[in-house]
Parts: structure tokens; C-alpha cells; sequence
């Protein structure tokens, strides 16, 4: 069972799937961003015929962040609830299908 419950807001990380922590507010409401870390390149790395040189500065990419109960459905935290599965032949819910026209 997770730490947190299903009202709480958090930032999450899809990629490894897994939640950082509470989202933090500033004193006006709005919430302040989580930046992911800046991945560095080699400087042993040629660099290709198609590659130019970067002018600009690339963009910080923020974590997202939501509550807790529809984060983990959208990105799959805690793993899909495995459905039951019916153990009911074919040939018993073409049966049950004439008898009740409406059944589980």
C-alpha cells in the first residue's frame, strides 16, 4: 500500500513509475515545479555530419503532478487489478443468455 492517499497531490516520474513526493505550493496557490535533471552528453562523443551546433538552451522539463488517484491510474503505479476472470463455459452463458436476457 502506497503512502498517500487518493486527494493528495504529487509529482511523479512516468518513466521509472514512481511517485518523488508531495507537490509543493507557493504563497499565491500555484504549485512549483519539480525539474527533472539535465542529462549531460559525453564530450568523448563525435558529433554526427546531420548535427548542428546548439544555439539555444534547451527547455527544463518539469515533472508532472496531479492527485494521487488519477496519477496512478494514468501512469499505472500500483499495476493494473488483475480482473477476475469468469469460469463459465460457452456453452452455460448461451444457456443462461436465452433464460435471462440481462445477467452478470
Amino acid at each position: 500500500m502506497s503512502d498517500y492517499k487518493n486527494d493528495d497531490f504529487v509529482y511523479v516520474d512516468p518513466e521509472n513509475k514512481q511517485v518523488l513526493g508531495l507537490v509543493e505550493w507557493d504563497k499565491q496557490g500555484n504549485a512549483i515545479p519539480k525539474y527533472k535533471p539535465e542529462k549531460k552528453q559525453d564530450n568523448g562523443e563525435e558529433e554526427t555530419k546531420n548535427s548542428a551546433p546548439r544555439f539555444r538552451k534547451r527547455k527544463k522539463q518539469a515533472y508532472p503532478w496531479g492527485s494521487y488517484g488519477c496519477v496512478k491510474k494514468m501512469y499505472k503505479l500500483a499495476g493494473k487489478d488483475a480482473a477476475e476472470e469468469s469460469t463459465m463455459t460457452v456453452d452455460e452463458a448461451i444457456g443462461k443468455a436465452v433464460e435471462e436476457p440481462y445477467w452478470d
